[in-house]
């Protein structure tokens, strides 16, 4: 092992460079150590359910077919939101990209909401 590689080790293992900065050897991939970092992307699976599905019981609530249809609807929705609030709050919670956290976290609730008031209140 030369000097070089052995002073980037050092560094690497006292915390004074991250590895992905670090010089690599040849040949060798830098691999991601980083956690998934929330996106817009982790709303859009819950919303493209909880959004039609609101619209259903909205115009048409008073069928059967469709209050059905927007609770199943509904329910893969909510379990899709809790993936993604949950993708947020770690996010949130290591400190990288809040404002788009809180978003995704605000616009989760508020579908969640909005959709268990219409199918309770009708």
């Amino acid at each position: 092992m030369s000097e070089r590689d052995a002073a980037v080790r050092e560094m690497v293992d006292d915390g004074a460079a991250r590895p992905e900065t670090a010089v690599q050897p040849a040949g060798t991939a830098v691999q991601p150590t980083a956690a998934a970092e929330v996106s817009y992307a982790d709303s859009l699976p819950a919303l493209v359910l909880l959004v039609p599905a609101t619209l259903l019981v909205r115009h048409l609530g008073e069928h059967g077919w469709a209050y059905w249809t927007a609770a199943v609807l509904g329910v893969l929705g909510v379990l899709a939101s809790g993936v993604g609030i949950a993708a947020a709050v770690g996010s949130l919670r290591r400190g990288r990209r809040r404002l788009l956290a809180v978003y995704t976290v605000v616009a989760l609730l508020a579908a969640c909401f909005a959709l268990a008031v219409r199918l309770f209140g009708s």
